[in-house]
């Protein structure tokens, strides 16, 4: 009876074998399904691709250079191909993208921008991108980025291009006061209070009339959702396929926003403001000290020291909360999506172009654009801009909200859930409680 001993270990290391394997074995299939096959190498294909965009600010103030120059050295890459850029630089752009995605096959454009202010265009002429993207390129894009422009079992375009929510600080205003940023370049939600109670001591001996503390609550920006995730929230649950606001996390994320608005000297209005009255107010009256906003500003700052209109600022991440990790939120992500048509070979050189786009010579020139990578590959950015730098290198949580076709719908119920507790109409519990019976009937 002695050899069951021997066999009875090697059963146990059999299935041990088993189960650290087969999680991985069960992913990488799943991870395959996604994508049918892989570009070939070389296309000889030639012609002309037709690419329409909206304007991108450089650094240097010029709207269209950055994929100007993407496409030129593209071009010179690949010579016989060339790419006819129709420059949309009008007050209806939104509803041009959105007419020329439905157009009839000749009349549609190849490239088209997926996203136009805080929509996507129509789907139904989008070419998906699984059979052309490999595995190894998927997996260079960062995860937050790839479920916002997936949908179900389709990629539908290819990120380039992202900004983040940061907290931009009035230095000029900061020294009225004696007291400084932590050199840490991060700070926890208490220590952020306490520099708010710190300035409001001093703001009251002096009588001046400042905001503390402001945020545009609205449309197209996230700017106090990495407030509402400092505890842990997600605003999307993979497990459960769903948003997901009526968590313990995300209503003490939003008891914190109340905290801050409650401390800090803020509008009467905050949180129903335009977004033009908030940046106003901190761009050019500077009588704001400390804005929530998209990291984009930060070269609209630049832009206005460069004209002698500026002011010395500081960027700063959010505090953290009980996760003890500041949130990256990014709400404005850049893509492309690749419309049909019946040219295979056509169709693989647009996509080797959409692809090229997330290399590193052109994920690295984002920096014209005051914008960030897609790719997780690529390191040491910014290195040589002492502003973001480090802000850039602090360790973050990740978070944007995953592509869904009724996503204004539910921005627009978050919006008012927020707004229904900045005026006291309702507490966070009972406010994200109703939110979330919305949002569920939203995404039946």
């Amino acid at each position: 009876m002695g050899y069951k001993k021997p066999f009875t270990l090697f059963l146990c290391l059999v299935l041990l074998l088993y189960l650290l394997i087969a999680p991985y074995f069960l992913f990488s299939i799943d991870k395959g399904s996604l994508k049918d096959g892989e570009l070939e190498e070389t296309t000889n294909w030639q012609g002309v691709i037709t690419l329409w965009d909206i304007p991108r600010n450089t650094i240097s103030g010029s709207s269209f250079g950055w994929i100007k120059t993407r496409i030129t050295n593209f071009e010179n890459e690949n010579p016989g191909v060339f790419i006819d850029l129709r420059e949309l630089n009008y007050d209806n752009n939104k509803e041009i993208l959105q007419r020329a995605a439905i157009a009839e096959s000749e009349d549609r454009p190849d490239i088209l921008p997926f996203f136009i202010e805080n929509s996507t265009i129509p789907l139904e002429n989008i070419e998906s991108l699984n059979m052309w993207i490999s595995e190894e390129t998927w997996g260079q894009i960062k995860e937050e980025y790839a479920q916002a422009i997936s949908y179900k079992e389709d990629i539908l375009a290819m990120p380039f291009a992202s900004s983040g929510n940061v907290l931009l600080i009035n230095k000029d205003l900061l020294q009225n006061y004696n007291y400084n940023i932590p050199q840490s370049n991060e700070w926890r939600y208490e220590e952020f209070i306490e520099f708010i109670d710190k300035i409001e001591e001093e703001r009251d001996k002096e009588e001046q009339d400042i905001l503390i503390f402001d945020a545009y609550v609205g449309f197209g920006e996230g700017s106090v959702l990495p407030i509402l995730l400092s505890d842990g929230g997600q605003i999307y649950q993979q497990d459960q396929q769903r948003f997901a606001f009526y968590q313990p996390e995300m209503v003490s994320g939003l008891q914190k926003l109340i905290n801050i608005k409650n401390k800090a000297s803020t509008h009467e209005e905050f949180g129903f403001r335009d977004k033009s009255e908030v940046y106003k107010d901190f761009l050019e009256n500077q009588i704001t000290l400390i804005l929530a906003a998209d990291s984009n500003v930060i070269y609209v700052l630049e832009s206005l020291k460069k004209q002698g209109e500026g002011f010395s600022y500081a960027v700063m991440p959010y505090p953290k909360g009980n996760i003890d990790i500041p949130i990256w939120y990014s709400h404005n992500i850049s893509a492309y999506a690749m419309l049909k048509n019946d040219n295979k070979e056509k169709q693989k050189m647009i996509y080797k172009f959409l692809e090229y786009l997330i290399q590193e010579e052109s994920q690295k020139s984002l920096k014209q654009l005051g914008a960030f990578p897609v790719n997780n590959k690529i390191k040491d950015f910014y290195k040589e801009e002492v502003l973001i730098e480090g802000l850039f290198n602090i360790g973050y949580e990740y978070q944007t909200h995953p592509y869904n076709p009724n996503w204004e719908g539910i921005e627009g119920e978050i919006i008012k859930s927020i707004q229904s507790v900045l005026d006291e109409r309702k507490t966070p519990t009972q406010a994200f409680k109703e939110l979330q019976g919305l949002l569920d009937n939203i995404e039946k």
